[in-house]
């Protein structure tokens, strides 16, 4: 399984992989790692690929992912507010991709938005208009270097982001509908 993570929604955007240890169920408390003293959470829209391909043509990625749902990406920053050394290490830490509920496409709203609440104190959102020919274009993409496989992931993350205070909790959800909940230890 391939976690593909783009930030920046551009053509010039990095694209990086992230191990599969670093996926964190929703439910399951963040345990922040002692290597940071604080730790920030980036909004992403996490795309599911349902089937096997290789040097996808655009106007067939459609047919490659099957459900989405939202996705809490987190790096540590020291105290001067920067982020930790930008290296695969501090990245794909375990426990840096929160994942919440997948919702299949067929149950997805014509335009949904994925509302970020942390404990009530701050609030932050992502339209996913926009963001599906977004994913689709980078799935094609990336199958014209690696082949995709049923269960790989792809993050697209936003620029909403926002500092995970210990003992707080840090919702996401489409619609009214809570697709992720995680408490922050």
């Amino acid at each position: 399984m391939k976690i593909l993570v783009k930030y920046g929604l551009d053509d010039k955007a990095r694209i990086d992989l992230l191990a599969d240890s670093s996926i964190l169920p929703s439910g399951r408390p963040l345990f922040v790692p002692d290597w940071a003293t604080d730790f920030v959470g980036t909004l992403c829209a996490v795309f599911r690929v349902n089937r096997l391909g290789k040097c996808v043509a655009p106007r067939f990625a459609h047919r490659y992912w099957d459900a989405l749902t939202a996705g809490l990406l987190t790096h540590g920053v020291d105290t001067a507010g920067q982020a930790i050394a930008d290296n695969a290490l501090t990245r794909a830490h375990d426990g840096a991709l929160v994942l919440g509920q997948m919702v299949n496409r067929d149950s997805l709203p014509d335009s949904g938005i994925l509302q970020w609440t942390v404990s009530n104190t701050w609030q932050g959102q992502l339209s996913l208009e926009g963001l599906i020919d977004h994913a689709e274009s980078t799935l094609s993409l990336v199958s014209q270097y690696m082949t995709l496989k049923m269960g790989d992931l792809l993050c697209l993350c936003s620029d909403v982001s926002h500092s995970l205070p210990i003992d707080q909790v840090t919702t996401v959800s489409l619609q009214g509908s809570n697709l992720l909940q995680t408490k922050i230890k």
